[in-house]
């Protein structure tokens, strides 16, 4: 079983869960510029977002299973709890420009169904990674990314109330074509359909390294097997089966990264009693096996 936070959330295994300096702060926010080696920045996950913009490239960015070769310009988000790493194309040298903070920072403002809503953003596994200079939000982001990088290091009066609006113009975008993503429906809408679904994911996460029956699922909403099923996919685009497969896959990967750990523990860890079962989703979802995935972030 999962154990929890003071909050509810999941707390997820801590081998190369970075620790970020501004945890415990009044202000849980940084950026930073990474240059002048050939690992930028090392294999990790944390639970915070993270914005990395390429200043000189080619360099090699990894976002879970994704990778991509990343040009100068280019601007990568990470979600909360993604494996990611950044690398420099050997014999090349890489720049890039960070900004990490706080998920908690965008909860600042007291709008239930708004809160709501960034946690269905946070969950979505359809949110964009990558944004290039043809990209129609490319400009905002980059715009406020640089604002937001002279208000951290001049630190003028007033400074974190511009980074926070800086924040916020950046994901304000973001949250809108996550909107039409939802077919364009109010936020209310997906908001409260989230918090009736909440106690049913709760128990899935709570769960992970079990047998999971969706009839107990469903109990926990009080819904029938055909209403969970139907509302469960309409608000995050997949069957409640598929979906609780995937967490199981996104906890696998954390793990992963946690040379201790046999791929066969992790397989149990994660709910799969079979681990060529396990190694068949694995591959299925990623694009790689359980060790071709742990080769690409730790044995390098």
């Amino acid at each position: 079983m999962i154990s929890r936070d003071r909050g509810g959330h999941p707390i997820l295994p801590a081998a190369n869960k970075k620790i970020e300096t501004f945890e415990g702060k009044r202000f849980p926010f940084k950026m930073s510029i990474q240059r002048d080696r050939s690992v930028l920045v090392a294999s990790h996950w944390h639970e915070h977002f993270e914005l990395i913009k390429i200043v000189q490239g080619p360099v090699l960015v990894q976002i879970d299973q994704h990778s991509f070769t990343a040009e100068a310009g280019d601007i990568y988000f990470i979600n909360s709890c993604q494996v990611h790493s950044v690398t420099c194309v050997p014999g090349l040298n890489g720049v890039i420009k960070g900004m990490v903070f706080d998920k908690a920072l965008m909860y600042s403002l007291e709008n239930p169904e708004m809160r709501h809503f960034l946690s269905l953003f946070l969950r979505s596994n359809k949110v964009s990674k990558r944004y290039r200079h043809t990209d129609p939000l490319w400009n905002d982001l980059n715009v406020e990314m640089e604002k937001a990088y002279q208000e951290f290091t001049s630190e003028q009066v007033g400074y974190e109330y511009a980074i926070l609006s800086c924040l916020f113009r950046i994901f304000v975008p973001m949250m809108r074509l996550y909107q039409q993503e939802l077919d364009s429906s109010a936020p209310h809408r997906y908001a409260n359909q989230y918090m009736r679904l909440k106690p049913a994911i709760d128990y899935m996460e709570e769960h992970l390294a079990e047998k999971v029956y969706m009839e107990s699922v469903c109990k926990k909403v009080n819904m029938s097997l055909y209403y969970f099923s139907s509302l469960f996919k309409k608000v995050f685009g997949l069957p409640p089966v598929q979906y609780l497969v995937q967490l199981r896959i996104d906890h696998a990967k954390r793990l992963l990264l946690d040379e201790e750990r046999s791929i066969s523990e992790i397989a149990e860890l994660c709910g799969f009693c079979n681990i060529n079962y396990f190694d068949k989703v694995f591959k299925e979802k990623s694009g790689f096996t359980p060790m071709e995935f742990r080769k690409r972030y730790v044995l390098k």
